[in-house]
């Protein structure tokens, strides 16, 4: 079975470059989400690390910032959007995100300084024609109404894109939750639906994943410092770890 593990937070994950060599072997393959901007910074010095001793062919990378730091670094939002920006532009096989919204977190509400950083990378995901990861806790429904706004949609579905020299970008649902409606919603914007192991925890999410398209489905793991169960795991053995969940989620599909 060949795997890709669609997000993944490798930057945040014990002895990154390790763990990349040992995935390397196995034959696993992911999209290394970086979500801060410390992270960005590690994902790069691992990238020009593990990418010269060719661990990484097969895998991508996005830049994004997480809802959860919306708040915390609004004072200095221009300097590091920016940032994300040149970023983007130097690597033009680089996805934009993760970005969304997460009522966990302060600047959640309609209007706010989660709502502005989530338009803001929206738009630039569609200016250079990248993939956006999407987190989403909350209303997906908002969501699904700003990525309209700022243009997600146009053409999907019909292989025509408005502009031949725009790539075509799609939203990419990280760890999937919602219901029928939005995956509708979502495949009117060419979504692809990224599944994780909590994705079948309710009821009207297993229902709703019978209905997207198998070229619209990927899977993750979501992989974190949360992930950890020692910190002096050796890199095989977690590698394996990430393996075996990945295929008991790609497995549990309806």
């Amino acid at each position: 079975m060949k795997l890709y593990d669609s997000h993944i937070h490798l930057a945040r994950l014990p002895q990154p470059l390790n763990l990349a060599r040992s995935l390397h072997q196995s034959g696993y393959k992911y999209c290394a989400v970086a979500c801060e901007p410390w992270e960005w910074t590690a994902l790069d010095e691992i990238w020009e690390k593990a990418g010269g001793e060719g661990w990484l062919e097969g895998c991508g990378k996005a830049y994004g910032i997480h809802p959860m730091i919306a708040a915390k670094i609004a004072g200095d939002l221009d300097k590091i959007m920016e940032d994300l920006r040149r970023r983007l532009e130097k690597d033009p096989n680089a996805q934009a995100g993760e970005a969304g919204l997460d009522k966990r977190y302060e600047g959640y509400e309609p209007g706010g300084v989660q709502e502005e950083i989530f338009r803001t990378q929206a738009r630039m995901a569609m200016e250079f024609g990248r993939d956006l990861q999407i987190h989403c806790v909350g209303d997906y429904g908002r969501v699904i109404r700003i990525l309209r706004e700022v243009g997600f949609g146009a053409g999907a579905g019909t292989g025509i894109w408005p502009d031949a020299g725009v790539k075509l970008c799609r939203p990419v649902f990280h760890r999937f939750g919602a219901d029928a409606g939005i995956v509708k919603a979502g495949l009117s914007l060419g979504a692809i639906f990224s599944i994780h192991a909590d994705s079948f925890r309710k009821k009207a999410t297993r229902e709703a994943l019978a209905l997207i398209p198998t070229e619209n489905l990927r899977f993750e793991t979501d992989a974190d410092e949360s992930f950890v169960l020692d910190a002096n795991e050796v890199p095989q053995q977690f590698a394996e770890r990430l393996v075996q969940k990945l295929s008991e989620t790609i497995n549990a599909l309806p």
